[in-house]
């Protein structure tokens, strides 16, 4: 059995084989998203099971190590719940919150060391934890001295609020391992894909749809976190009021609030159409749709994207597109005198999109340019040609000049060479040795098999024949060569010898 190398196929198996950690913990959690008004022991209860799933699985994920961490995060969380049972004036209740304080503040600083040393263990979050390890311990420090001089409560909010961010944290980052586990199994076990086409999804999973969930999830940790010590709501009020200047540009009102959305839905917009645009162009994506959908939907999609991006970020701002018919006009002028070739060139895009004449891997040759093609964008496309450098060719080019495809139906190729021999040997001999040197070759085609053509006498007296055989279009240099040494060989045994060229010397 071949041992696993791909960290998500390895995550993937301990999921698999931790499947009721897994099933507690994720459900669970999802659950308390979607019913939040559950009765608070019945929601202490699902926490309880939550972190139980958490303890058992991530350390298996990550590092064993950090499990002392986390039994010191759910057993402080344990404590807590039973402290809040004793009245507040208690000196125990302090005496216990102060400790806490320590404990938790000890456990972020080892498992920050333990993080910074392995941080290929905890992929990406290790960053994110190295960053907010200083401010829980700042936030602790203050709990720590709110309790000294009697500010319990305000000790106890910050706390709790310390606590519950890094729990959070912790589930949220196993959720994001256990999701994308969950999508690779979905692949894997589905028995229709080949091997390599799973191992392109397995690869791009773990280069695209795992840092996507895991932002994700940050965002949502960030969320909760913000609303756990209710500063949400303070927050959003300051945006509000900020977002709210306005400046008047003749007609039209302009608020800071509409150029900040303009600018991050533009962003967002091209991020996204980046994004899905890539994903179509990825190589699992490329063996699992039919051949050539992927990058017309990968074109396509950013289009539409930038388009819809730019109307919504224009409404944004506050500007009517019915107010925009001078800019439009000015750019009509435009159009027609200096930007053609742009607009011909976004169209022949288009048209590449939908008409597929050619598609990403195809080895095409236009002009003098030969090479492969690795990108179709909107205005040009990239060829990879076969000397080395990467050659970008407009769009227009593609669509108004001649271009050979030598792969668009098939990588089939058939090879012909001329072959030339002295007038003394038998053709018939000739024809048989050139068809079993062809037909011995691993690598050239059985079907349609070589064929040998005998095309008579040259002028010089030498006899010519045409040998023609098939191969895949990738290695045919590397067969040419070995097929046309074996022939040279083999005519060098059989003492049969290369054609002289005829030269006559004329005396004045």
């Amino acid at each position: 059995m071949n041992e696993l190398t791909n960290p998500v196929e390895i995550q993937a198996k301990i999921v698999l084989r931790n499947y009721i950690a897994a099933t507690i913990s994720v459900g669970l959690l999802i659950s308390l998203f979607f019913y939040d008004a559950l009765i608070p022991n019945v929601s202490e209860l699902f926490i309880f099971l939550i972190l139980l799933g958490t303890l058992s699985l991530l350390p298996k994920l990550t590092n064993d190590r950090i499990r002392i961490y986390l039994i010191v995060l759910f057993g402080i969380y344990i404590l807590n719940i039973f402290g809040s049972y004793l009245e507040s004036n208690l000196l125990a209740n302090r005496y216990i919150l102060l400790f806490e304080t320590l404990v938790l503040a000890w456990a972020f600083v080892h498992a920050r060391k333990l993080m910074n040393r392995n941080p290929t263990d905890f992929t990406r979050i290790h960053r994110v934890f190295i960053v907010i390890t200083p401010v829980y311990i700042i936030l602790l420090i203050i709990a720590g001295v709110a309790n000294v001089i009697g500010m319990l409560a305000l000790a106890h909010f910050v706390f709790n609020g310390v606590l519950v961010s890094a729990l959070l944290m912790m589930v949220l980052y196993l959720s994001v391992k256990v999701i994308t586990s969950l999508v690779v199994l979905t692949f894997k076990l589905r028995k229709k894909y080949e091997m390599q086409t799973v191992s392109t999804i397995v690869n791009a999973t773990h280069k695209r749809f795992q840092p996507i969930l895991f932002w994700t999830g940050m965002l949502i940790w960030f969320y909760f976190s913000l609303r756990g010590f209710e500063v949400l709501d303070f927050i959003q009020d300051w945006v509000n009021d900020t977002l709210l200047i306005t400046w008047e540009v003749g007609e039209t009102t302009i608020s800071l609030g509409g150029i900040l959305s303009f600018t991050f839905i533009i962003s967002v917009t091209l991020l996204f159409s980046k994004l899905a645009s890539s994903i179509f162009q990825d190589e699992w994506m490329i063996n699992i749709l039919p051949r050539g959908v992927a990058p017309a939907i990968s074109l396509i999609l950013r289009i539409a994207f930038i388009c819809i991006g730019f109307y919504i970020g224009l409404t944004s701002v506050g500007i009517e597109l019915d107010k925009l018919g001078f800019i439009i006009g000015a750019l009509g002028v435009g159009i027609g005198f200096g930007l053609q070739n742009v607009v011909l060139n976004f169209i022949a895009g288009l048209i590449l999109a939908f008409e597929r004449p050619i598609n990403l891997g195809d080895a095409i040759q236009v002009d003098s340019e030969f090479g492969v093609v690795t990108s179709i964008g909107v205005r040009s496309s990239n060829i990879k040609t076969y000397s080395g450098y990467e050659a970008i060719i407009p769009n227009g080019d593609l669509i108004s000049k001649k271009v050979v495809n030598w792969t668009l139906s098939n990588r089939d190729r058939r090879s012909k060479k001329e072959i030339k021999t002295a007038p003394n040997v038998d053709p018939n001999d000739m024809i048989a040795l050139f068809l079993e040197i062809a037909s011995k070759h691993p690598k050239t085609f059985k079907d349609p098999e070589p064929r040998v053509f005998f095309k008579g006498y040259e002028p010089e007296g030498n006899l010519l024949f045409e040998l023609w055989y098939w191969s895949t279009f990738s290695e045919t240099l590397t067969i040419d060569h070995e097929v046309q040494l074996e022939i040279f060989d083999k005519l060098k045994e059989l003492n049969i010898q290369a054609p002289v060229p005829a030269r006559r010397i004329i005396k004045e």
